[in-house]
């Protein structure tokens, strides 16, 4: 593709550009186990953790990369800066001439994983939920390790999507990452974990961080309500009050909520039960030091 055709494609970028200041830093914060005890996290929790799955730092890194997409394509029109402006585009919306790039670069270099990967988020968010699928699937051979290895759990999303066309209601009571966390009054931690990128079960920090992964790029694209955003949130809040903070629960679960999720009574009462100990601990926590089961 030369650069005159490239044309429309920098102009859709450079018209749908955008920024807003924010600021990431490293934080230290103080959250609550299930038992009222301290945690101390070395990661964002809570309100804190929510608002960057809303927001983040997308806005201003979003601007310079596009800006350096359009730089570096006028001057060299490579492998690299052809696949950045793909993604900048998709992220502002042009999915279409996103996937012209992304299939331009598969034929011109085929076998790169990132191309795998893209082309399967850009063909889901054109609502093509089969092709994707085969397309995250490609990636996941090319590159087990690509996003951290969480790309199984965009292969469960896309799955549950297409099974979801057939039964709609699929979506609000099967889990989309196959994980169960009991009837107690408190969840537990699931025995049987779902497979990740090498067919093995995956870990529960796997889990954790795959919710993460995949929730904060998903929550960038899709607002709310969206039952497949809310399955996750839902399992992500109780994952958390099962063996991470408290705090993080509770505001999953607000956000879930946010995104359309109607808790059965035994989330609802799961739900209000880590309130009450985040309540509580605000009037101190109980002695010892908690331990998070879910994190790194």
């Amino acid at each position: 593709m030369t650069l005159h055709r490239l044309a429309p494609l920098l102009l859709a970028a450079l018209v749908f550009l955008y920024g807003s200041p924010s600021a990431v830093a490293c934080v230290n914060e103080m959250a609550t186990d299930r038992d009222g005890r301290a945690l101390e996290m070395h990661d964002l929790v809570g309100e804190d953790l929510v608002d960057q799955l809303q927001h983040g730092a997308r806005a201003r890194s979003q601007e310079r990369a596009t800006r350096e997409a359009i730089r570096r394509v006028k001057t060299r029109n490579d492998f690299g800066s052809r696949n950045d402006l793909g993604v900048a585009l998709l992220r502002h919306g042009r999915t279409t001439e996103a996937i012209r790039l992304f299939l331009l670069n598969e034929r011109l270099q085929p076998g790169r994983y990132q191309t795998a990967t893209n082309l399967g988020t850009a063909l889901e968010l054109a609502g093509h939920d089969a092709a994707a699928l085969r397309w995250i699937r490609i990636g996941i051979r090319r590159n087990p390790h690509s996003h951290a290895g969480t790309e199984w759990l965009h292969a469960r999303i896309l799955e549950a999507k297409i099974a979801a066309a057939r039964d709609p209601a699929r979506l609000r009571e099967v889990s989309i990452a196959g994980v169960d966390f009991g009837t107690a009054d408190l969840p537990a931690l699931p025995r049987s974990l779902p497979a990740g990128n090498d067919g093995e079960p995956v870990t529960v920090v796997d889990l954790n961080s795959a919710f993460h992964r995949q929730l904060f790029e998903r929550m960038s694209f899709v607002p709310p309500e969206d039952p497949v955003v809310a399955n996750l949130l839902t399992d992500w809040a109780s994952l958390n009050l099962a063996g991470g903070p408290l705090e993080s629960a509770v505001a999953l679960y607000a956000e879930a909520a946010r995104y359309g999720a109607s808790h059965t009574p035994r989330v609802a009462a799961w739900h209000s039960r880590a309130q009450r100990i985040v309540d509580a601990s605000e009037d101190g926590r109980r002695a010892g030091r908690g331990r998070c089961l879910i994190c790194m």
